[in-house]
């Protein structure tokens, strides 16, 4: 199916349900040539990927998964985004998961090493300490007992090595990017996807919804970071009641002055990781412009799954927890639980 595709795809024909998932079960049992994936996920980013495509991929891409079930009433987070933006910020929202988790909201995190940037959320967490390979059922019950779980992609996509090398081959985001967030292992049911291109904030909210999820945020900085941003304003897509909303936010609307993209920016995981240590242990203050950052994306969060009625109140919920330290009591609890390394996280803080 996958060579019928590729010359639909050049041509801009939007692919049918059923061709989608024929493609991807190639691609998922290794049946597809490199050359043919390649091909294909050009031509996929060429015509641009439309919500129903998106959620067929998805759905095929879930059935060759590992899964878990957490026990766990009321909202699932997951905070994973499309990954990829233009201005290489540090991890806000692998940081922001953390401060959600202190706050009270269950995490489900899905994540993977970086394809496209100097650090990827498993990157950052390796150099916390954690144990990346954690048993699946130890994931559940760190999502149960802790509040917040992290599923190595690799992990719970072993199919994904059919692709992985190709994804660095290629060195440009495609459609996996967007499958990420989309197949979240522990079936999360509220989701924070910050994406790398405006045009993806629609199709994504629809997919997610498509595939289940009670709740959904795209989120997008007209900066090109795929965050709530700092440096100006944020397109918000939501749907509630069957119907798409967009609204646009501005760091002043949270009550922040507005940050320089050099103020954000990350670096490799060593440095990103120390950074994300003296947030969470509420070292730093409340106007710095990464403190700001994470504290916004929390506060998504937090809207997300009714914690907070809105993002004035959300950022003071995550402030608090964060003037206390409890994210990164959170983080502790979660490298100790994985069997990781404590002193290491220690030490960066």
């Amino acid at each position: 199916m996958i060579r019928e595709c590729i010359p639909l795809l050049l041509e801009n024909h939007e692919l049918t349900p059923d061709q989608a998932k024929a493609t991807m079960k190639e691609i998922m049992s290794g049946e597809a040539t490199s050359s043919q994936v390649a091909a294909f996920l050009i031509g996929l980013k060429k015509k641009r990927e439309t919500a129903d495509e998106v959620t067929a991929l998805a759905q095929v891409m879930r059935e060759f998964s590992r899964r878990i079930h957490p026990k766990i009433n009321g909202y699932l987070l997951d905070t994973c985004g499309t990954g990829g933006d233009r201005t290489k910020t540090f991890n806000v929202s692998t940081t922001a998961a953390f401060v959600i988790a202190a706050a009270g909201v269950p995490v489900a995190k899905h994540g993977n090493r970086s394809f496209t940037s100097k650090c990827g959320s498993a990157d950052l967490l390796e150099q916390l300490g954690l144990n990346l390979n954690m048993e699946a059922e130890l994931v559940e019950r760190a999502i149960e007992e802790i509040g917040i779980g992290f599923m190595f992609a690799p992990n719970f996509h072993p199919a994904m090595k059919n692709v992985a090398s190709i994804r660095r081959e290629i060195g440009v985001r495609t459609v996996f990017n967007i499958l990420g967030p989309l197949t979240n292992p522990a079936g999360a049911n509220a989701q924070l996807i910050g994406v790398y291109d405006s045009e993806l904030l629609e199709p994504i909210c629809l997919a997610a919804h498509n595939l289940g999820a009670k709740s959904v945020m795209t989120v997008y900085g007209l900066d090109g970071v795929d965050e709530i941003s700092m440096t100006g304003k944020t397109i918000i897509v939501r749907r509630q009641d069957g119907r798409l909303f967009r609204d646009e936010m501005n760091p002043e609307d949270l009550g922040f002055k507005r940050s320089t993209s050099e103020e954000v920016s990350g670096s490799v995981p060593e440095e990103n990781a120390r950074l994300t240590a003296k947030i969470l242990s509420g070292q730093l203050r409340r106007d710095d412009p990464r403190v700001q950052m994470v504290l916004a994306n929390a506060a998504a969060g937090l809207v997300l799954c009714e914690r907070a009625e809105n993002f004035r109140e959300g950022v003071e919920i995550a402030f608090k927890v964060v003037s206390d330290g409890k994210p990164f009591r959170t983080l502790h609890q979660l490298v100790e639980f994985s069997g990781g390394d404590t002193q290491r996280l220690k030490n960066m803080a």
